[in-house]
């Protein structure tokens, strides 16, 4: 393929790199000079027009992804080792663990694990039948949406991209995937759109997470350090972290992401070892094989899910898992190169089984020790508060600041239903309840970013506990986002590079330094919707990409096995 190298840090393929840039650069202008609520709405309008007419596909696809997975860990040809028969892995299973796990969805899981149970706990889904109380319910939704599924979908992309560069000696770029569909079309025009589509897919995706991050790492600062919330403190915030990750790709892989990803880790196990030492560890044992239980319960039903045969069923089908599908399938470009770009040198059989079930494991883990401390905290609350006529919620919840009313006051709920400001903290049933309204009384905010720090301040009776827990917990998020964009920034890097393997590190700045701008366009946009719709719009055409990668995979093993035994690497 073309590449031109332009000193030593900048090498790039011309027709991919500089459309990619150029779709980015006019998105993330378009939402600074557009008026914020026209395009709010627009965003709104498109992911409710995609997931109507389309969530039929996401559903059948991430199902077949699913299946199509399973099916390659236990067949024939789950020996069959990604690179020469006598290559080793390059990095330790442990280190490979880390990197999975941080690159995959740590920042959805410390924004969604927290805020989803209870969203679904206070609005059932429907359509379930009878036999799960609401706890058990909203916690085996949440599981699923970040269980198996969008696992499974990661393992195919990597899998793919990791047998066509390492086993067949082609280019590391997502057009190589197409290659045993249309052969030497893809080095052309058609393997340039599959490059760019995946470049853009990437960045969208990425940037819905990195939205959400710094919605939570402001909330993180405002419980620590009384710091206000808004656009503006979001916006300097992702200026900051995407300083910090664009230090992390000059450091490289080995010293960077690998680093940081060991040390995420352990901040991230230190956190969720002090929300199961406050729930109780025979507590939260109990509650874990339960959510495993619940969660393969209502698998089968949830896979197939659309809502066809009911409006309020698929409204909520199109809301949550089909937005969630779209969101994973927009960032398996990212995920699924980065997964192959470490696992060099794993057998097939292997490589599944790691990337399906560990991941997996660790998240119905976190879920359970977040999700359901939060659940048992809000329940505990309602009987208290229906029960116990003396009973203050004041003495028992902390002060906290919620939305843009920051330390100049505290928001709390009148019979009426209305807000006022007062010195006083909100109870949990009117946190979870209701939204908030900014100092000026004009606006409501989004009071989903600050759930994780009311969990912990109302888990631990001393301040100085709830101090480290809401420090950990605000450095984790900060190193989950400077993992996801110095990680997204070299897939990207090595698609726009032609398939480089070790693209130059000037070309990587670019595109760390692309994915806070899109961040931080969207964010000003549009909000979380404009977030929830990029990444819905940009997964559509990407689907059927991939389920061509997955007849391609097939067609390649099954080609290689019959010609010879020996790789065909080169």
């Amino acid at each position: 393929m073309p590449r031109v190298v332009i000193g030593p840090h900048f090498e790039m393929h011309p027709v991919v790199f500089l459309s990619s840039a150029a779709i980015v650069l006019a998105v993330a202008l378009l939402c600074f000079v557009w008026p914020a609520n026209e395009l709010q709405d627009a965003f709104v309008a498109v992911r409710k027009t995609i997931a109507v007419h389309f969530g039929w596909l996401y559903v059948a696809s991430m199902a077949f992804f699913f299946g199509f997975a399973i099916w390659l860990a236990v067949g024939k040809y789950g020996q069959v080792r990604l690179g020469r028969d006598d290559e080793s892995p390059e990095f330790s299973r442990g280190s490979w663990f880390a990197m999975l796990f941080s690159a995959g969805m740590g920042i959805g899981l410390l924004f969604f694990g927290v805020a989803e149970p209870i969203i679904h706990y206070e609005s059932t889904p429907p359509g379930f039948a009878d036999g799960l109380d609401q706890s058990r319910l909203s916690m085996a939704v949440t599981i699923f949406h970040w269980g198996l599924h969008p696992w499974a979908l990661y393992c195919v992309v990597g899998l793919a991209l990791a047998y066509s560069g390492f086993r067949r000696g082609l280019p590391l770029s997502f057009r190589s995937l197409l290659y045993p569909v249309f052969g030497d079309r893809v080095w052309g025009r058609l393997g340039d759109l599959v490059d760019i589509l995946a470049i853009v897919s990437t960045l969208t995706g990425v940037a819905t997470s990195l939205g959400i991050g710094a919605q939570q790492v402001n909330a993180g600062l405002s419980h620590l350090f009384g710091i206000g919330s808004g656009i503006e403190v979001q916006m300097t915030l992702i200026a900051a972290i995407t300083a910090m990750a664009t230090a992390s790709v000059v450091v490289g892989l080995h010293g960077g992401i690998r680093r940081l990803s060991e040390l995420n880790l352990v901040l991230a196990a230190t956190l969720m070892t002090l929300v199961v030492l406050g729930v109780g560890v025979f507590t939260y044992l109990g509650a874990a094989i339960e959510n495993t239980g619940a969660y393969l319960q209502t698998l089968p039903f949830n896979s197939l899910r659309t809502g066809a045969f009911n409006e309020q069923s698929q409204t909520w089908v199109n809301g949550w898992t089909v937005f969630y599908w779209a969101w994973w399938i927009s960032w398996s470009p990212f995920v699924g190169m980065f997964i192959a770009r470490i696992s060099r040198g794993r057998t097939i059989k292997e490589f599944v089984i790691g990337v399906l079930l560990v991941p997996t494991a660790v998240g119905i883990a976190w879920l359970t020790a977040f999700g359901t401390t939060t659940l048992r905290q809000y329940t505990d609350h309602m009987e208290r508060l229906s029960s116990d006529d003396n009973y203050d919620p004041a003495d028992e919840l902390p002060k906290y600041w919620v939305g843009e009313a920051g330390p100049a006051g505290e928001l709390v709920r009148l019979d009426s239903g209305e807000f006022k400001r007062e010195q006083q903290p909100l109870t949990a049933v009117e946190y979870y309840q209701a939204a908030v309204v900014t100092p000026d009384g004009r606006s409501t905010v989004d009071t989903l970013p600050t759930v994780l720090f009311v969990l912990l301040e109302g888990l631990f009776p001393s301040v100085v506990i709830q101090t480290i827990a809401i420090g950990i917990a605000t450095l984790c998020i900060v190193l989950f986002f400077v993992t996801s964009s110095d990680s997204a920034s070299m897939v990207i890097d090595i698609i726009a590079s032609g398939g480089s393997r070790n693209p130059p590190v000037g070309t990587r700045l670019f595109w760390a330094i692309s994915e806070g701008l899109v961040a931080a366009a969207l964010l000003y946009g549009g909000g979380l919707d404009a977030l929830q719709a990029a990444s819905i719009a940009a997964a559509l055409p990407l689907t059927l990409v991939l389920l061509l990668a997955c007849y391609g995979l097939v067609t390649s093993l099954h080609r290689d096995s019959q010609i010879s035994s020996s790789p065909l690497y080169s």
